[in-house]
């Protein structure tokens, strides 16, 4: 018997439809962004497996109302850039179990989401998670596996002749990466 998660086979279906018909596609979305620990991630990182790409598709994923989907035009897994004060991530497009809820998105808390976050935590130990204004928009540029996000947010895993060249540099896959001292 096969075993389908999320991943393989999404509670909602592929195709998106522009239902609104006094509304107007747009290119850009102004959203907020709320951040949370998600189930299937969870399961992920219990086995070990946030290097790899089934991490990428629970955790890289930006879920969203079907009807700002359609705004935007985007399908179910096409990529999305999410843009705030604090950087720009490109993630996967979903359609969002707990819809309705225009305007919201929700990434699950971890590398993808971190980029995006406001560091400031007002002496409460935890940077701010909930309520961040971004915006979002359709992306052709690919979602990055953990460890690629990690060499191009934070410069981990590259040498000082590699830091101008980090988008061009062969993927670091789903191996573990272990920096030379």
């Amino acid at each position: 018997m096969l075993n389908l998660t999320y991943v393989e086979k999404p509670a909602v279906p592929k195709v998106v439809k522009f239902e609104e018909p006094t509304a107007k596609e747009r290119t850009k979305l102004e959203v907020m962004l709320n951040t949370g620990s998600d189930i299937y991630q969870g399961a992920c990182k219990k086995r070990g497996s946030t290097l790899k790409d089934e991490y990428r598709k629970v955790a890289g994923v930006a879920y969203m109302d079907p009807k700002d989907m359609a705004k935007l035009g985007v399908a179910n897994w096409e990529h999305v850039k999410v843009v705030s004060d604090w950087g720009e991530v490109i993630v996967f497009a979903a359609h969002s179990r707990d819809a309705p809820h225009e305007g919201t998105i929700f990434i699950p808390k971890g590398p993808w989401a971190n980029v995006v976050t406001s560091p400031e935590t007002y002496c409460c130990c935890d940077p701010t998670y909930k309520g961040i204004m971004c915006t979002v928009e359709k992306s052709e540029e690919d979602v990055l596996l953990m460890a690629d996000l990690m060499r191009a947010t934070y410069k981990k895993y590259v040498g000082n002749k590699d830091e101008e060249s980090i988008a061009k540099l062969t993927s670091l896959g789903e191996m573990p990466v272990y920096k030379k001292l």
